[in-house]
């Protein structure tokens, strides 16, 4: 399990995470791909229903991510019991924050929607989506805890079934639920909750039938809850709060983008979220690089061999420049290409163009901030990661604001943010990174 700096190894693991990474973007993906098709309303409010789920997830995102780190800390000390109780804990932790955010997502998001939305027809159809996909919180924090732990000992092959099973029940349930195919009732959005909530479970059962067959609930002593360690559970928390409100922080900024778009007409809402779409699948490749390094540096640091960081970062920016280069030059060359796989409305692929080639621009930023801003998180200084995070998203929104509500600018311009504040972003982090102020943890 202990790090090997390669390229080849930094592949290794990050192809299967790029794939596994996949999950909630393709459940996203997909639903704005069917719904596009059923009415403009539903396509705006999906995009607002999928960003208000995932900043009331913020915790649970957060420990994910300390699961990952303590599991890649404790692998590279070749600690096995260590690598199941950090899971445990974490799952214990999940659990509890799921009942928590099925109440908020039934009961407190439909007046939190009524009071930030503005149309009546938008915000009844994100209170249909939230109401069912309520549901899926607890398989999807058990699921995050599984992917966190595979991601963590550097065994991420299984992810890329879980990955399958769970894109193919979207889409299966998406063609008869949404349209009503196949004798099913037509639910619309409805259909696309029913839908990812039985993604969620399917990925569930599939990972938990791996790790009984291939025996790592057995030698990780998985879900077996015994007498919780409060020094366990204090490192836990310490490490996994600064990064739910990181995850909180990024999620709003989204949701807060879609939000003030939302004010300037349902139009540009539904060409918002097109654009996103397309973005959130060009950020899949960075992605699952930037979890590989996080895995790596705590593995690195684990095992003694904290002086090879610079080459995880450096070998990883290369890797998804490279794998991340023809979709940029695609999307350069003919927008129009990959926008009319989203959407059939031409209105909407004409004036999405210039915004998607903005989005290209702001990628050449991304690669290298996103991995560096990685590597500081491998190092378990999250409460640093999160002020990174607050700066890259003060500016992206101070720069909407601006430019969409007080100028009245093009799209264009207001998706030009994104280069500002992932600028921000990699001077942070590479700064903080190269002081080494990181070597004073310990845990």
């Amino acid at each position: 399990m202990k790090a090997k700096v390669t390229s080849r190894a930094i592949w290794a693991i990050s192809l299967p995470i790029i794939i596994a990474g996949a999950n909630e973007t393709i459940v996203e993906v997909t639903d704005t791909i069917f719904l596009a098709r059923y009415g403009m309303v539903e396509l705006g409010a999906v995009a607002l229903a999928a960003a208000l789920f995932e900043v009331v997830s913020f915790f649970s995102l957060g420990l994910s991510d300390g699961i990952q780190i303590i599991c890649a800390r404790r692998a590279g000390q070749a600690d096995d019991r260590g690598i199941g109780d950090a899971f445990n804990h974490g799952v214990a932790l999940l659990l509890a924050t799921s009942v928590v955010l099925f109440l908020f997502i039934r009961f407190v998001s439909p007046v939190a929607t009524a009071w930030i939305l503005q149309s009546v027809e938008v915000r009844e159809a994100v209170d249909a989506f939230l109401a069912i996909a309520a549901f899926a919180v607890f398989f999807h924090g058990l699921n995050l805890a599984y992917s966190a732990f595979y991601v963590g000992i550097g065994r991420t092959r299984v992810l890329i079934a879980a990955t399958a099973a769970l894109a193919l029940t979207n889409v299966a349930l998406d063609y008869v639920l949404i349209f009503g195919n196949l004798g099913f009732p037509r639910l619309g959005i409805r259909g696309a909750a029913f839908a990812s909530l039985a993604a969620e479970v399917v990925t569930f059962v599939f990972l938990t039938g791996h790790a009984f067959f291939r025996g790592n609930l057995r030698r990780y002593g998985l879900f077996r809850f015994g007498r919780p360690s409060k020094r366990l559970a204090r490192v836990m928390t310490d490490v996994s709060w600064p990064v739910a409100l990181e995850s909180l922080v990024s999620t709003g900024r989204w949701l807060l983008f879609f939000v003030i778009i939302e004010r300037l007409g349902e139009t540009p809402l539904a060409g918002a979220n097109v654009v996103y779409s397309i973005y959130a699948l060009f950020l899949l490749p960075i992605e699952g690089f930037s979890d590989a390094t996080t895995t790596l540096v705590s593995q690195l640091i684990g095992g003694g061999g904290a002086g090879e960081i610079g080459g995880v970062v450096r070998r990883a920016v290369g890797s998804s420049a490279v794998l991340i280069a023809p979709f940029l030059l695609l999307a350069v060359a003919a927008p129009d290409l990959p926008l009319s796989l989203f959407t059939s409305e031409a209105a909407i692929v004409d004036s999405a163009g210039a915004s998607l080639r903005v989005i290209a621009l702001a990628l050449v930023i991304v690669i290298p901030a996103e991995i560096v801003f990685a590597a500081v998180a491998g190092t378990g200084d999250t409460r640093s990661t999160l002020l990174i995070e607050v700066a890259l998203s003060t500016t992206v929104l101070a720069w909407v604001g601006v430019t969409a509500i007080g100028m009245r600018a093009s799209m264009p311009v207001v998706w030009a943010g994104e280069i500002a504040g992932w600028a921000i972003c990699f001077l942070l982090s590479l700064l903080w990174l190269k002081s080494e102020r990181w070597r004073r943890l310990d845990f």
